[in-house]
């Protein structure tokens, strides 16, 4: 989360939230890095890897 801050300023915030809220154990969980541009979706692109 102070990654997508430090990136992404109070939007950052917003991103670790939905970051968080995604976090549940019925989640295949994987990497979720912060993206260079602002998103609430989750980084397909590192899912599983």
């Amino acid at each position: 989360m102070i990654e997508a801050i430090e990136k992404h300023g109070l939007k950052g915030v917003l991103m670790g939230a939905a970051r968080i809220l995604r976090c549940h154990p019925f989640v295949k969980g994987g990497e979720d890095p912060v993206p260079d541009h602002f998103s609430l979706k989750r980084n397909h692109q590192f899912k599983n890897k």
